[in-house]
């Protein structure tokens, strides 16, 4: 919303010098290799590279809405993933990434070929549908468009055998309660996490914002932020760099000696093996909650 839009000494960049990202890049590649447990938590920056808008960058949805302009609008129909979305999946498949948790609801992660058991996504996903009534979630080809601002509902019924629910958008507006199921499962694996990992996110949406910074009292995690503008956590990390996502991934894979895959795209509503998987795994919501929707199951 447009009231969560930064003032201007928030809204500033900053960018370390060739030399200062080297060797933050440097510490960050052993905080990886060293990492048992390792978390990433992303936000709308590691997706701006794909076309698609942040929220409260200097040309941000919420910064243009503040001062009463029309955000400019999404200039790729169909956005890919972007180097840092591959980066994470190479991560995934060598062991050193164990769980990610995203604010995005863009789709990006789960069209780059992230494990459906290994991500949380927060606030939903914009080609994903779920059935209040019994639970069930549905992978889309394109993204949910049609449904009610308040009742969520897309017009579409659940295959389910006895059940015909109405299924709802599962993207998450503001006041909207946070999906139980996914939260929990961020949750659990924020609080074994020894490293945290935050990469093009303001870090001031609770309760996404509070998960990172879990245990660290504890002496045993470190939190690492990687964001252009400064976040209300900066102070409590151990590592801070101001880089674009992009540019610290490719350097933190060449220090690991990891190829970064190129994108593919993988036409994930159609593999029936990876459909099953995605509504065993994809965590979400409750069956029978109604917290996140007004009116009727």
């Amino acid at each position: 919303m447009a009231h969560t839009a930064l003032d201007d000494e928030e809204i500033k960049e900053y960018f370390d010098n060739p030399e200062e990202l080297d060797k933050k890049v440097k510490k960050l590649t052993d905080l990886i290799r060293n990492a048992k447990h390792f978390v990433v938590y992303t936000g709308a920056g590691i997706s701006t590279s794909a076309g698609i808008n942040d929220f409260r960058g200097p040309t941000g949805v919420w910064t243009y809405r503040a001062k009463g302009i029309l955000p400019p609008a999404q200039t790729v129909r169909n956005p890919e993933p972007t180097l840092t979305h591959m980066a994470f999946v190479e991560l995934m498949r060598k062991n050193y990434l164990k769980f990610l948790v995203s604010q995005n609801c863009d789709g990006l992660h789960l069209k780059s070929g992230i494990s459906t058991n290994k991500i949380g996504e927060l606030h939903g996903n914009s080609n994903c549908e779920a059935c209040a009534k019994c639970g069930k979630v549905y992978y889309r080809q394109e993204r949910v468009h049609n449904y009610e601002h308040r009742t969520w509902l897309t017009g579409h019924f659940c295959t389910t055998p006895d059940c015909n629910g109405r299924l709802r958008c599962t993207t998450v507006a503001f006041t909207q309660s946070m999906p139980d199921v996914c939260f929990d499962r961020a949750t659990s694996e924020s609080e074994i996490c020894d490293l945290s990992l935050c990469m093009g996110t303001s870090m001031r949406v609770a309760p996404a914002c509070t998960l990172p910074s879990m245990n660290l009292k504890s002496g045993e995690k470190t939190m690492v932020i990687v964001n252009l503008q400064k976040t209300p956590y900066d102070d409590l990390c151990k590592l801070r760099i101001f880089a674009r996502c992009d540019d610290v991934m490719a350097m933190v894979m060449k220090e690991l000696n990891l190829t970064i895959p190129p994108y593919t795209d993988l036409k994930l509503w159609s593999n029936p093996e990876w459909l099953n998987d995605f509504e065993k795994n994809w965590p979400f919501r409750t069956a029978g909650d109604t917290n996140w929707f007004s009116g009727d199951i």
